[in-house]
């Protein structure tokens, strides 16, 4: 009897782009876990005139690289996969047929591939996600995420936009620029860090990272605040004045100073990316540069980024 395909929970909750790539791999990666699927292509997303904007191509890349750090699947490298599909003559993106998906699986030997598409809702962007065996070219699951339209997510789209009213510009238009993306890895006890980007505006300093537990177990991921600290070019230090793990906070009285016990606990699934975000405020208006992020993690010690620039 053929099995039903593995549902996935709606998400309705519009969050930050960051969180909701987290929770579309999440449920790929359960999804793929489940059907031991092992070896994966990510097709390019298209939008629903089966055009691939850079969002599209964001997000395979994202994918690619998520699946990767999960440490439980090997993932085909998209320039090989573009190479592949150009000498074979197989246009695929977002909505592939079953002979194509069956064509790939052979050629590449992979027995899944994710494609999906990408609808414009005017504030946000629901992106659909369809897992697809080569050996029977038919859907086995399905995963979904609605992102709103922050500046990222508007120029990925191809919108230009202006930095003050945040209003669609003419063809043509300078356009303010884009947050720099770091991409800084760090592998530390069965986790990996990524550091996704430092910003600073009116002296506050966000970061936000990525971490993944890397082990077949349930693990807790504690972060402590005390020797959470950034340093600028100048050896200025700051210590972090808010804290949030996936959608639990923690932060300080209002002078910024934490208690020598302070922390924050997250129990982590294993393959999840799970989103992080440190704010440092009062920082010098001339500092361009964090010299040294420190993320304290008690008795798992010290997981350091070095040289980060901060966007503006």
């Amino acid at each position: 009897m053929k099995e039903p395909p593995i549902p996935s929970k709606p998400v309705k909750t519009e969050i930050a782009l960051e969180s909701q790539l987290g929770i579309l791999t999440g449920q790929i990666v359960t999804s793929l876990s489940q059907k031991k699927k092992s070896k994966i292509a990510v097709i390019e997303f298209s939008n629903l005139r089966g055009q691939v904007t850079e969002f599209g191509r964001y997000l395979a890349e994202e994918l690619i690289t998520r699946l990767y750090l999960t440490n439980k699947f090997e993932v085909i490298e998209r320039q090989l996969l573009n190479k592949v599909l150009k000498e074979h003559q197989l246009n695929m993106s977002g909505l592939i047929d079953a002979s194509s998906a069956k064509e790939l699986g052979r050629i590449l030997g992979v027995d899944a591939i994710a494609s999906g598409s990408v609808t414009d809702l005017d504030n946000s962007v629901k992106v659909n996600a369809r897992l697809i065996s080569t050996e029977t070219g038919k859907i086995f699951s399905v995963a979904s995420v609605t992102i709103s339209k922050d500046n990222t997510v508007r120029r990925l789209m191809g919108e230009t936009i202006t930095a003050k009213t945040n209003k669609k510009m003419e063809p043509g238009a300078p356009a303010s620029p884009q947050a720099h993306s770091l991409n800084m890895i760090v592998k530390q006890n069965d986790f990996t860090f990524e550091l996704k980007s430092c910003e600073i505006k009116d002296r506050t300093v966000t970061c936000s990272l990525i971490i993944t537990n890397n082990t077949e177990d349930d693990r807790e991921l504690v972060i402590w605040f005390y020797k959470t600290k950034i340093y600028d070019q100048s050896g200025n230090e700051y210590m972090v004045c808010k804290v949030k793990l996936a959608n639990s906070s923690s932060r300080p009285n209002p002078s910024c100073k934490w208690g020598g016990s302070s922390r924050i606990a997250k129990l982590l699934i294993p393959g999840v990316p799970t989103p992080a975000t440190l704010v440092f405020e009062k920082v010098s208006s001339e500092a361009e540069r964090i010299s040294l992020l420190n993320l304290n993690l008690g008795s798992m010690g010290d997981v350091k980024f070095r040289n980060i620039p901060l966007a503006r």
